[in-house]
Protein backbone atom coordinates (compact mmCIF):
# COMPACT_ATOMS: atom_id res chain seq x y z
CA UNK A 1 0.00 0.00 0.00
CA UNK A 2 1.33 3.38 -0.74
CA UNK A 3 2.08 6.10 2.28
CA UNK A 4 0.82 9.67 1.69
CA UNK A 5 3.35 12.36 2.82
CA UNK A 6 2.27 12.43 6.42
CA UNK A 7 3.26 8.83 6.74
CA UNK A 8 6.64 9.04 4.84
CA UNK A 9 7.71 11.85 7.51
CA UNK A 10 6.93 9.77 10.38
CA UNK A 11 8.81 6.82 8.76
CA UNK A 12 11.77 9.87 8.70
CA UNK A 13 11.28 10.83 11.96
CA UNK A 14 12.13 7.59 12.94
CA UNK A 15 15.37 7.50 11.03
CA UNK A 16 16.66 9.83 13.53
CA UNK A 17 18.64 8.84 16.93
CA UNK A 18 16.01 10.56 18.82
CA UNK A 19 13.19 8.68 17.76
CA UNK A 20 14.52 5.33 17.69
CA UNK A 21 12.76 3.41 20.97
CA UNK A 22 10.30 1.30 19.29
CA UNK A 23 12.13 -2.19 17.54
CA UNK A 24 9.83 -1.96 15.00
CA UNK A 25 9.14 1.05 12.87
CA UNK A 26 5.17 1.85 12.60
CA UNK A 27 4.05 3.58 9.66
CA UNK A 28 1.59 6.36 11.47
CA UNK A 29 3.37 6.82 15.02
CA UNK A 30 7.41 8.14 16.51
CA UNK A 31 8.12 9.05 20.22
CA UNK A 32 10.48 11.51 20.86
CA UNK A 33 12.60 9.80 23.43
CA UNK A 34 13.96 13.06 24.84
CA UNK A 35 10.44 15.61 25.71
CA UNK A 36 7.75 12.58 25.22
CA UNK A 37 6.00 13.98 22.17
CA UNK A 38 3.61 11.28 20.11
CA UNK A 39 3.94 12.52 16.43
CA UNK A 40 1.60 10.89 13.85
CA UNK A 41 0.91 11.77 10.91
CA UNK A 42 -2.31 13.73 11.08
CA UNK A 43 -5.93 12.75 10.86
CA UNK A 44 -8.72 14.40 9.14
CA UNK A 45 -6.57 15.07 6.08
CA UNK A 46 -5.57 13.16 3.19
CA UNK A 47 -2.17 12.88 4.37
CA UNK A 48 -0.58 14.31 1.34
CA UNK A 49 -0.48 17.77 2.45
CA UNK A 50 2.50 16.75 5.33
CA UNK A 51 0.62 17.44 8.35
CA UNK A 52 1.79 15.92 11.79
CA UNK A 53 0.04 15.36 14.74
CA UNK A 54 2.46 16.33 17.58
CA UNK A 55 1.52 15.37 20.75
CA UNK A 56 2.60 16.92 24.56
CA UNK A 57 2.55 14.51 27.17
CA UNK A 58 -0.55 15.70 29.16
CA UNK A 59 -1.05 19.04 27.32
CA UNK A 60 -1.46 20.16 23.87
CA UNK A 61 -2.19 18.26 20.43
CA UNK A 62 -1.87 19.91 17.26
CA UNK A 63 -1.29 19.88 13.62
CA UNK A 64 2.00 20.86 12.21
CA UNK A 65 3.87 21.15 9.11
CA UNK A 66 5.50 18.01 8.48
CA UNK A 67 8.73 18.81 6.63
CA UNK A 68 9.44 21.87 8.96
CA UNK A 69 9.48 19.35 12.07
CA UNK A 70 11.30 16.81 10.31
CA UNK A 71 14.08 20.04 9.40
CA UNK A 72 14.18 21.24 12.75
CA UNK A 73 14.38 17.38 14.35
CA UNK A 74 17.13 16.71 11.39
CA UNK A 75 19.30 19.48 12.98
CA UNK A 76 18.82 18.24 16.60
CA UNK A 77 20.00 14.65 15.14
CA UNK A 78 23.30 16.06 13.78
CA UNK A 79 23.83 18.33 17.12
CA UNK A 80 23.58 15.06 18.87
CA UNK A 81 26.04 13.01 16.83
CA UNK A 82 28.70 15.76 16.73
CA UNK A 83 28.28 16.50 20.37
CA UNK A 84 28.80 12.44 21.14
CA UNK A 85 31.07 11.66 18.92
CA UNK A 86 34.59 11.01 20.94
CA UNK A 87 36.92 11.49 17.58
CA UNK A 88 35.71 15.20 17.30
CA UNK A 89 37.70 17.51 20.10
CA UNK A 90 35.14 20.01 20.28
CA UNK A 91 34.31 20.82 23.71
CA UNK A 92 31.06 19.17 24.23
CA UNK A 93 32.05 16.30 22.38
CA UNK A 94 35.34 16.09 24.90
CA UNK A 95 33.22 16.43 27.88
CA UNK A 96 30.54 14.13 26.91
CA UNK A 97 33.72 11.26 26.22
CA UNK A 98 34.67 11.93 29.98
CA UNK A 99 31.32 11.80 31.49
CA UNK A 100 30.76 8.22 29.92
CA UNK A 101 33.81 6.76 30.87
CA UNK A 102 33.56 8.13 34.08
CA UNK A 103 29.83 6.58 34.62
CA UNK A 104 30.74 3.49 32.69
CA UNK A 105 33.24 3.04 35.72
CA UNK A 106 31.47 4.08 38.39
CA UNK A 107 28.73 2.04 37.75
CA UNK A 108 30.28 -1.12 35.95
CA UNK A 109 28.18 -0.25 32.77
Amino acid sequence: MSQNKSQRIVLALQQLVQFKLLPSPSVDFAFHVLSGVQINSATGTQGDDGLISIKFPGGMDFDIDGMQYLNLQIAESAAHEIHLDVANKNPIATRSGELLKDLSAAYNL
